[in-house]
């Protein structure tokens, strides 16, 4: 049988929130971008510029705090095994 103990770390679920929020975030402001401003009442405040600058630096946040957490838990198994 395989060691369990030399299996790879899983990667954390906080890694890919922030993934999927970045990704989400650099479609927003691309289609801010790209598509312009509409023509609705507030639309010169260019809420996909802002939302997807908002959410694509949570996704930073996360994303950071996901591989954070992955190399710590890499770290303190190694601790372990050592």
């Amino acid at each position: 049988m395989s060691d369990p103990s030399k299996s790879p770390e899983p990667l954390p679920i906080w890694f890919f929130v922030g993934v999927i929020l970045l990704v989400y975030g650099l479609l927003l402001m691309a289609s801010d971008f790209l598509y312009g401003v509409g023509s609705t009442v507030l639309a010169s405040t260019r809420p996909c510029l802002w939302w997807g600058g908002v959410t694509a630096l949570c996704g930073a946040v996360f994303l950071g705090v996901g591989l954070r957490v992955h190399a710590a838990d890499k770290a303190s198994r190694k601790e372990e095994q050592s």
